[in-house]
């Protein structure tokens, strides 16, 4: 009876015995409960209703479900006498907000049953005299409100679980405990901390402090440094006095502690701040106040986009003299916050924040390099160094972060699995107590349960959530750094929970400038990422010892070095100034004699860059005005020009492709491609609004897709720039353009499909180049930069100023010579001086002219404004040479706008229209028939008219074809000839072909041996001649050469009479015909499989597609780029022999090198005596002579 929706779900669980196997839920559950009080929740009014049904609630198709444990058999149990069955709900897609935390509860809870079911002794739960296995069944939520409670319904009533748990955040929980509670079932929630989840029934139990005492003991961690501070002496990371006592030291750090609070825009959150100012008061600490007297609690959104509201939020908080900063957070609040802080240059001396420092994506980041997270603290009911052993389980934290490191593939857990566990180990415990799976026993035993784990001392207080105290963790000084090899946080408070001795909280947080002193150098700016230092690889890895100063001095406050020991320098990096002299001496006697060599060297090196850079900018786009790069501003972390939104399942090569490209066709672009850059499903919308431009990769399915919805919503909503790329191919993924047009939502069609022309992606270079130089273009303008102005660097504007400012002082200088003096005769130099000021005035407005129209002008950037070294230009010409004719039909649409154009683009080549009928010729030389397809191409009498011309074509071109071939066949018998001609003249020392040409070495020889030979003067004296010789030499060849001369006589004689007539004048060596395929509507284009459907059997069976068809385009650069691809065509066309094209290209024939074999008995019908067509009437076919 389980949930239809859920019948083809895939269980997900690892299974590691034959007992411990993942199932699918599609087996009947004992006891199953289908009917029962369903709660919904309603979002429009954010209440919930309660409704009892027969049946369970419905759940959206596709909801997946996972079930881990011995399978439910029911009538069949093995080892165990009965199973307990947990239901919960979880988000267990990848695509959920919630994933990563889900996914670490399940996996705790999994690891918990290995060890319950396989390695506790005996095996399984006692239930009063029997032993029990247990099993989870877990439904999708969604990370949705209206999602949680249906799912959890199903997950329990639908398996018949005997209890329930709780998946991650308060505000889901909320809800789910409401329907646990309506169907009477105990729950235990390891994901919500907010106490308003609890009160409501008392079958709930939270394994997760209240949310109102998170950061109470990291304000006593806090008060207790700054106590140590007034009795002791100043921190030693404190360089140079400061206002603040808690630098100067000598008291009065405590008292000049003044706490504010930021929150996040949740209902976990503002549980937290909403006690802030009685925990503030409690730790006497003065509390912020607005106008109005009350305690200033700033709030932001979850996940801020605008980094202004984040500003302006912080800026109230420091203006009402805040130092000690407590954010109610999540780790993108927190990121936010941080980045905001360092932005104002405000350093409060303690920053705590929630849910952040302990959480494995924080650990992540700090060690990619996130050094301004370092100081930050956060309270956190567990960390895997708190060395606290199980009662239950037998195990130490350390002990259950190794097993989940090991099963999931050495990630690190945090205390959203550790709690899961200790969870599970207090209901079991609880059970087993109670001796009984009823309900309310089992909740009694919890209530008063005060179970010893390593996650802690589980007890609960009278609204059931845990009363253990938080851990304080903090992100110590140099955590970001690649040499620290400890964890990326140390538990600091309380006391008797540090790791170590050492692990003391790190007070007051020194100002962001001295911190990028540390790291950078003295005088860093914000921003600096170079870091100071000794670099050096060990086991293949890159490491940097950050030096501060060089270790010669201390970065004050200010973020300068100062230095000790005499050194000096911004970095205190020269030595004192006794070793000057020193140095002198080393300059003279050793690095003058060695600058030669180094400036040698530095030049063959410079030369080298420059070359290697060159050859790089030969594959960078470049302005075609002004020969440069385009300069794109420059983007911080998390900010991008151009966003690729796609589809997985039918666009993501095609993207990546798009990626590869522009990093070396635009190097400076930053690309956003979620594979490489997303970092929580949650955030694609914030990805969207911190990119320029969004590209829409259109192709099957985009529109379906959940992740794609909410980037080109997103898209839509924010005004951004969109070029759409369509992919047409469907053997690649794509589907008609219309059709995903008509699946584009309607409020979001007039902003994708209206801005600017869809994009077709092809696969040919140099259409997909003009594809790229489009996007490249689109991001240009958007960019704000020289794209949208139209001006480079000492552009335009500039020289005219220069230009105007010359003769403006030109002509005042002549006015004031003028006026002054009354009459005084200038000097011959102050006339030169005049002239030449006048000369240079005239100059600067000729340079300002021509500046000025090389200057791009202010518009939008287009795709033909930019260029690439390497790309495919139109040929010039085809050569010296016969030139080419390209010929097309009157009946074929589209063929003479073609032909001309091509005519226009290569020198040597002539567009001419086939004469009707084929009666008439056109001339002598190279001719080569254009066929354009198109939806009119084979269409009513034009299209049979079309039909019979190309079959004409074709047969023309295959009697070129026979004739080279039966020329060459005629050459490589004349050479044979002439070979026996010239071995007979050796043998006999007679001219037998009339040449006079006799060798003369066999003529001595022969002379020698007493032989007398006789040449005529003509054809018949030769002839006696040879007989002679011939009859003389019968002795010693035994008339061999006699008979073979005879032979050669008669062929010679013979050859004329069966040879091929010659070519009669105005004859055509006809090419193979070239296929253009029109893609776009506005030249009547079409997919090609219609026009194969048009084209009449006969050409399909004579194989007339068996080449490739080029494509042509209506859009002026694309069409730019196939008239480049068709000149080149043509040029090799026209250069190349009948039989090498016929080799080069269309095979008709089996392959061999000689060309087709010619049919028994020869001639020239032979060899083509299988196709349909035959050659039109009235053309004649050029044959070369022999």
């Amino acid at each position: 009876r389980t949930h239809p929706q859920l019948r083809m779900s895939i269980g997900l669980g690892m299974s590691i015995s034959t007992l411990l196997t993942a199932v699918v839920s599609t087996t009947a559950s004992c006891n199953v409960m289908a009917p029962g009080i369903n709660v919904a929740y309603d979002a429009s009014s954010g209440t919930t209703s309660s409704a009892y049904s027969e049946t369970l609630p419905l759940l959206p198709a596709g909801t997946a479900a996972v079930s881990y444990g011995p399978p439910n058999l029911c009538t069949s149990t093995k080892s165990f006498d009965g199973m307990v069955v947990v239901g919960a709900p979880l988000s267990v897609s990848p695509s959920d907000s919630y994933f990563a935390y889900s996914k670490m509860i399940k996996g705790s809870v999994e690891i918990f049953l290995d060890w319950l079911l396989t390695e506790r002794t005996p095996r399984g739960l006692q239930v009063g005299d029997q032993r029990f296995s247990m099993r989870f069944e877990w439904v999708g939520d969604a990370s949705s409100k209206t999602q949680v409670t249906p799912a959890l319904a199903v997950a329990t009533r639908g398996n018949g679980a005997h209890f329930a748990m709780g998946g991650y955040s308060s505000a889901l929980t909320q809800y789910a405990a409401q329907q646990s509670f309506a169907d009477g079932l105990l729950m235990v929630s390891a994901g919500a901390a907010s106490t308003s989840v609890f009160t409501q029934n008392n079958l709930t139990f939270g394994l997760y402090p209240p949310a109102a005492v998170y950061h109470d003991n990291p304000l006593a961690a806090i008060a207790a440094a700054a106590a140590d501070v007034d009795a002791n002496q100043p921190p030693a990371s404190a360089a140079t006095d400061s206002q603040s006592p808690c630098f100067a030291g000598g008291g009065g750090c405590l008292a000049s502690l003044r706490v504010g609070f930021i929150q996040a825009d949740t209902l976990f959150a503002k549980s937290q701040c909403a006690n802030g100012e009685a925990l503030g008061a409690k730790h006497g600490f003065e509390v912020a106040r607005d106008g109005a007297g009350v305690a200033l609690i700033v709030t932001i959104p979850k996940a801020p986009t605008d980094t202004n509201e984040v500003d302006d939020a912080l800026r109230q908080l420091r203006d009402a003299g805040v130092n000690v900063l407590v954010g109610c957070t999540y780790l993108s609040t927190t990121k936010a916050i941080i980045a905001a802080l360092e932005r104002l240059d405000w350093s409060p001396l303690a920053l705590s924040v929630s849910s952040s420092v302990g959480t494995a994506s924080f650990a992540a980041s700090t060690r990619d390099g996130w050094w301004q997270a370092e100081y930050a603290l956060g309270p956190s009911p567990w960390h895997r160094t708190v060395p606290t052993v199980g009662n239950f389980s037998g195990m130490t934290s350390a002990d259950f972060a190794a097993r989940y490191a090991a099963r999931h593939n050495e990630a690190e857990v945090s205390y959203h699995g550790a709690s899961a566990f200790g969870g599970v180990a207090a209901l079991v415990a609880a059970i087993e107590a109670a001796g009984t799976l009823e309900t309310e026993a089992v909740a009694q035993q919890l209530a008063a349960s005060s179970l010893r784990e390593f996650y802690g001392d589980i007890a609960f207080d009278a609204n059931g959530q845990i009363t253990v105290g938080m851990l304080v963790l903090q992100a110590p000084d140099g955590a970001s750094s690649s040499t620290h090899s400890g964890d990326p946080e140390m538990v600091v408070w309380p006391p008797e929970a540090r790791a170590t001795a050492n692990a003391v909280l790190a007070f007051p947080t020194p100002p962001w400038a001295q911190r990028r002193c540390r790291l950078f150098g003295g005088g860093a700016a914000l921003g600096a990422t170079e870091r100071a230092g000794i670099r050096y690889i060990e086991d293949g890895r890159a490491y940097i010892e950050e030096i501060q100063c060089s270790g010669h001095g201390q970065c004050d406050m200010g973020g300068v070095c100062v230095c000790t020991g005499g050194y000096r320098g911004v970095d205190c990096e020269d030595p004192p100034e006794e070793e000057d002299e020193h140095l002198r001496r080393v300059l003279l006697t050793t690095v003058l004699p060695a600058a030669g060599v180094i400036a040698l060297l530095a030049l063959a090196l410079f030369l080298v860059a420059r070359r290697f850079k060159l050859a790089k900018r030969r594959r960078q786009l470049l302005w075609r005005s002004t020969r440069q790069p385009p300069r794109l501003r420059s983007k911080a972390g998390g900010e991008y020009h151009l966003f690729l939104s796609h589809t997985w399942s039918s666009g993501q090569d095609q993207v990546h492709m798009i990626k590869r490209r522009l990093a070396t066709l635009a190097p400076k672009m930053k690309v956003f491609l979620d594979v490489d850059d997303l970092e929580e499903f949650g955030t694609l919308a914030d990805n969207v609004a911190a990119s320029d431009v969004v590209l829409l990769f259109l192709s099957r399915g985009y529109f379906a897709s959940k992740a794609c919805q909410i980037e080109y919503t997103a898209a839509c909503r924010l005004g951004k720039p969109v070029v759409v790329v369509h992919e047409s191919d469907e053997n690649h993924g794509g589907a008609p353009l219309e059709e995903l047009r008509d699946q584009c939502p309607d409020e979001c069609r007039a902003h994708l499909f209206g801005s600017r022309a869809v994009v077709p992606w092809l696969r040919s270079a140099p259409f997909q180049l003009v594809t790229l130089k489009k996007i490249v273009a689109v991001v240009l303008s958007a960019d704000g930069g020289e794209a949208a102005t139209g001006k480079q660097a000492g552009g335009g504007d500039e020289i005219a100023s220069v230009a105007s400012d010359l003769s403006t002082h030109s002509r005042e200088s002549r006015v004031g010579e003028s006026s002054s003096g009354g009459g005084r005769r200038r000097s011959l130099a102050e006339l030169q001086l005049e002239r030449a000021t006048m000369a240079s005035a005239e100059a600067a407005r000729r340079v300002a002219a021509r500046a000025m129209a090389r200057a791009p002008a202010k518009k939008e950037c287009e795709s033909a404004d930019l260029y690439l070294h390497v790309e495919l230009k139109p040929a010039a010409g085809l050569g010296p040479g016969p030139g080419l004719t390209l010929l097309y039909s009157r009946h074929n649409p589209g063929a003479r706008l073609v032909a001309s154009q091509l005519a226009a683009t290569v020198a040597g080549c002539v567009a001419v229209e086939a004469p009707a009928g084929g009666a008439t010729s056109v001339g002598g030389g190279r001719v080569l028939p254009l066929l354009v397809l198109n939806a009119r191409t084979f269409e009513g009498a034009d299209g049979e008219a079309l039909a019979r011309e190309v079959c004409g074509w074709r047969a023309a071109f295959k009697e070129t074809v026979c004739a080279a071939e039966r020329t060459r066949q005629r050459q490589e018998a004349a050479s044979g000839l002439a070979k026996l001609t010239n071995r007979i003249e050796e043998l006999t020392g007679v001219d037998v072909d009339g040449d006079g040409d006799v060798n003369e070495k066999c003529l001595a020889e022969a002379e020698g041996r007493g032989r007398s030979l006789t040449l005529g003067s003509n054809v018949q004296s030769g002839q006696d001649s040879l007989g002679e010789a011939s009859g003389r030499a019968q002795p010693k060849h035994g008339g061999a050469v006699g008979e073979a001369s005879e032979r050669v006589r008669s062929s010679s004689s013979g050859s004329g009479a069966d040879s091929e007539p010659e070519e009669p004048a105005g004859g055509v060596e006809m090419g193979r015909l070239l296929l253009v395929h029109m893609l776009e509507p506005e030249d009547d284009g079409c997919r090609f499989e219609q026009v194969m459907a048009q084209t009449p059997q006969h050409l399909v069976d004579d194989k007339l597609y068996s080449q490739i068809a080029l494509p042509w385009f209506h859009t002026p650069d694309y069409r730019a780029a196939a008239l480049a691809v068709l000149s080149h065509t043509l040029v090799k066309e026209g250069s190349s022999a009948p039989s090498s094209r016929a080799r080069g290209g269309t095979r008709w024939w089996p392959s061999t090198r000689r060309g087709p074999p010619p049919a028994r008995g020869g001639g020239p019908a032979a060899c083509w005596a299988t196709t349909s067509c035959r050659p039109w009437p009235g053309w004649t076919v050029r044959r070369s002579p022999p």
